[in-house]
């Protein structure tokens, strides 16, 4: 190939991958991650944030939250998102209260030990709705306190928000395998699903050992000092600025509660917990148990429309009496 020739080929290939590059920029504004960033951009006047993940993400049912409420006046504002872990959540957390400086309550919903399980986190693991760290709106400093990446990694981290290919690489396979998932399941039992998916995907959010589960939970219980970093400073910065900090137990299957929360482990864990919470004045609710029927959840894990309505009013209910009888506590 001839120099000319060579030049060309190398223009036109620099062009093809600036083109797609954009749009993959543009096509990651329609990504749920990025879709919950502009929700919380766009909210009106919250003065409740809601944090954490799939639980509680769409599993909210607004209208119910307010009514519930009998004397407060609840403007909630939830930012927990799907597939996320706690250094999204802190993220978001962050946008939401230099956003909204109106925010007086942060109520954050988890389930088994996502608030003491240390945060490990690379590059290469920020892909789906973990891609927050990637959105230019957060500055590469803030990105890199919250993970804890070296320069190495910030450097990685830099790149990787010039290039929309490489960040947007799981979504692009995501596509390929529903494609696949789709041809094989011709002329095959269709598979349970809901309204986040196929059913069986979930399973693998549960402990896939009972001694895994109760070591993670004895480990915990052996120096119960502190939550893991990302709700440490979730918390932190939350007391600084005088706001209301609640903690829930999602409600959580007969299926879950039956396997691994009658489990004397788990009791010690959540003992412990508590105790935690309140050194630190936060406010802990236990909600798991809250809906006994099976037909209230999609799965092992995540809400049916029914119970989240349900466990709305419910939680509406309780928090407004926690901001009446805590003396930590003052009304939004």
């Amino acid at each position: 190939m001839n120099k000319p020739s060579l030049l060309h080929a190398l223009l036109t290939a620099a062009l093809v991958l600036a083109a797609l590059n954009l749009v993959m920029d543009r096509w990651s504004h329609k990504l749920p991650y990025y879709r919950k960033l502009e929700q919380i951009r766009t909210a009106q006047d919250p003065n409740l944030l809601l944090v954490g993940n799939s639980l509680l993400d769409r599993h909210l049912d607004e209208n119910a939250f307010v009514q519930a409420a009998n004397e407060s006046q609840f403007r909630p504002l939830n930012s927990a998102l799907g597939a996320s872990l706690p250094p999204e959540q802190r993220l978001l957390f962050n946008y939401a209260v230099e956003q909204h400086r109106g925010i007086r309550t942060v109520v954050v919903g988890f389930y088994d030990f996502q608030l003491t399980s240390p945060d490990r986190t690379r590059v290469t693991d920020l892909v789906g709705n973990r891609m927050i760290g990637v959105d230019k709106r957060f500055p590469i400093s803030e990105v890199a306190s919250v993970y804890g990446f070296g320069t190495l990694d910030t450097m990685e981290l830099m790149a990787l928000r010039d290039l929309p290919m490489a960040s947007n690489r799981a979504k692009v396979w995501m596509t390929v395998e529903l494609l696949r998932r789709s041809i094989g399941s011709l002329g095959m039992p269709r598979e349970e699903t809901n309204s986040l998916g196929r059913v069986d995907d979930f399973d693998a959010l549960e402990s896939a050992s009972m001694a895994r589960f109760d070591g993670e939970a004895a480990g915990f219980a052996q120096r119960p000092d502190q939550f893991n970093a990302s709700y440490e400073a979730i918390f932190a910065r939350a007391r600084r600025a005088g706001m209301n900090v609640v903690i829930v137990l999602m409600p959580i299957s007969p299926y879950h509660r039956d396997v691994f929360y009658q489990r004397p482990a788990w009791r010690t864990y959540l003992a412990a917990l508590t105790s935690l919470a309140n050194r630190d004045g936060i406010e802990m609710v236990d909600a798991s148990d809250w809906l006994p029927a099976q037909g209230d959840f999609a799965d092992h894990l995540h809400m049916t429309p029914q119970g989240a309505r349900a466990f709305s009013s419910e939680l509406s209910a309780q928090l407004e009496k926690l901001l009446a009888r805590s003396p930590l506590f003052h009304r939004p």
